[in-house]
């Protein structure tokens, strides 16, 4: 760059004695040419600093992904959003400083060697050379300075919005522990759950039950049943999902009979608290699997869960007991049934 400038003074200093029309034709070639040589190589230097300061950031990255074909590359409506995006704007905003601010810098130095320049048909050739150079120079300094700068300032810049995108928001803090930790609700069931297996209070339960009932697998419910000290069947304890598959394993363990029973598992889980008798309205269903698990030797089977549904059909022709006498007063008071239950004995007549 600094020959090219010092052709263009030698060339303006052999035109000083030439006709002024000739000369200034002469000297806009020769200042086109060499404008155009110094950009080209300015735009190279700042291509380099550019790719320099990319591979100082992030280094090599090879992306081959990147150059693949994609189709909402050529959609129009998605390259409008990026064109006019926020990032967009800012890099715009970004190049635009940077050129107005290297105009600054350009104009300075030339606005502060003007009245050299005006001297220069009369310093000669040396002093010309000098003069370039000495311009050419602090051209350097002051756009390496301004880039050094502007490459801090836009690190930094970039850092900080990397870390401010990368960080959560208060309610992504709050969903994230949500998903850790569960549902506070799940959390504080779990934490009772965990409290009644390590106390011992679930085990004993399932182990004083005489049957467990249960849908497949989502539901399980222990009876409790005595002839003199709990005459009318009580729910010791209930339980879904893993406290079910716990309570479940809890009763095997132990040769607790398991029946599924789908619709009864379910009235008794929904309708009867944990302590509490069983409705009226489960005494005939309750009585008849009673009936049938109290029938089974279960210590002796392989298999401790039995289909009710199916059971039920063979035990109906072995009843030999009354399941439930029932006592209701009615509105006019006019007849009464003794509500009882028990597993008396008594004649087949009555069933």
């Amino acid at each position: 760059m600094i020959l090219i400038l010092i052709e263009s003074i030698t060339f303006t200093l052999q035109l000083v004695n030439k006709p002024f029309s000739y000369a200034l034709t002469q000297l806009s070639h020769a200042l086109i040419e060499s404008l155009t040589s110094a950009l080209l190589f300015l735009g190279a230097g700042v291509i380099v600093a550019t790719v320099g300061s990319v591979f100082l950031q992030v280094g090599v990255v090879i992306a081959s992904k990147a150059i693949g074909f994609k189709s909402e590359h050529i959609n129009p409506v998605s390259n409008f959003k990026q064109i006019f995006s926020l990032h967009s704007v800012v890099e715009l905003c970004k190049s635009s400083l940077k050129v107005i601010m290297l105009s600054l810098i350009f104009a300075f130095f030339f606005y502060y060697y003007a009245s050299t320049f005006r001297a220069l048909p009369y310093c000669g050739l040396a002093c010309g050379v000098l003069v370039v150079s000495s311009l050419i120079k602090w051209l350097w300094v002051g756009v390496m300075v301004f880039y050094i700068v502007v490459g801090i300032l836009d690190y930094s810049f970039q850092y900080y919005k990397i870390r401010k995108d990368l960080k959560m928001s208060k309610d992504d803090v709050k969903q994230e522990h949500k998903d850790l930790e569960g549902d506070p609700q799940m959390k504080t069931r779990r934490r009772e759950m965990q409290s009644e297996i390590q106390s011992g209070s679930l085990a004993q339960s399932v182990k004083q039950s005489v049957a467990v009932v249960r849908n497949p697998t989502h539901i399980a419910v222990c009876l409790g049943y005595h002839p003199t000290d709990m005459p009318i069947p009580r729910v010791l304890e209930k339980g879904s999902d893993a406290q079910a598959n716990y309570i479940v394993n809890i009763a095997e363990r132990n040769c607790i009979p398991v029946v599924e029973n789908v619709e009864l598992a379910r009235s008794l889980f929904f309708e009867v608290e944990r302590g509490d008798k069983i409705p009226e309205t489960l005494f005939e269903p309750v009585a008849a699997l009673l009936r049938m698990v109290m029938k089974i030797d279960y210590a002796h089977s392989t298999e401790t869960t039995i289909n009710a549904f199916g059971m039920l059909l063979q035990a109906t022709a072995k009843v030999k007991r009354v399941i439930a006498y029932r006592a209701v007063l009615d509105d006019k008071g006019e007849r009464l049934k003794i509500i009882a239950f028990s597993l008396a004995q008594a004649p087949d007549s009555v069933l």
